[in-house]
């Protein structure tokens, strides 16, 4: 069999074995790229992957270089930040990022013209996000049925307009200050609590 059609053959079995649509595709010399969206960690699909090239129906990739790209949807960014701020991780999470970085004097990123206005608060609240993204197997997936209503909220709050093309398009950027803002996703039993402390020295 060729390696064109092991490959293929290797797709569809981790899509099955993982739940998550893999692709693979050739790259340059030895290299190909394994790509999925959501669904497992790296480490999940890397054992996987190395369990599939143990049998010999996809013998010919072995000496391969199978390069993994883990892409992120914008509903697992959602169904995340829901989860973590329902839980309470959420703002301590970001008080205590904030916090660090202003006793370190780390500076502000200024790149673009909404940079002005992002604080600590919102820097922190990514570095939060992408931690849990990347150890989150499957972090599309809501964690309680609640959440699935706030998750929904979060993503409409997310939703812009692109000026030049007229497409909805939702940004994790704009889901970020909508937490921040406690504007959006509060808990249902409580008035919202999350909000962004901005140091007099940003300005």
């Amino acid at each position: 069999m060729s390696r064109s059609r092991q490959a293929a053959q290797l797709a569809r079995h981790l899509t099955g074995a993982t739940g998550a649509e893999v692709t693979l595709t050739y790259d340059t010399g030895a290299c190909w790229t394994l790509a999925w969206t959501d669904g497992p960690t790296r480490d999940e699909m890397r054992a996987h992957l190395n369990t599939a090239l143990a049998s010999p129906r996809h013998s010919e990739l072995r000496d391969r270089k199978l390069d993994l790209v883990r892409r992120l949807s914008q509903r697992a960014w959602a169904a995340r930040a829901i989860a973590s701020r329902r839980k309470g991780t959420l703002m301590d999470a970001v008080a205590a990022g904030a916090a660090d970085h202003r006793a370190l004097g780390v500076p502000l990123p200024r790149l673009g013209r909404q940079s002005a206005d992002r604080t600590h608060e919102y820097y922190a609240l990514h570095r939060h996000l992408d931690t849990l993204l990347e150890t989150t197997s499957h972090p599309q997936r809501a964690d309680l049925p609640e959440d699935e209503p706030l998750i929904a909220e979060l993503l409409a709050a997310g939703t812009s307009v692109h000026p030049a093309t007229g497409r909805s398009v939702c940004s994790e950027y704009d889901m970020a200050a909508a937490l921040l803002a406690a504007e959006q996703a509060p808990a249902a039993d409580q008035p919202p609590t999350l909000t962004a402390v901005r140091d007099p020295q940003e300005t």
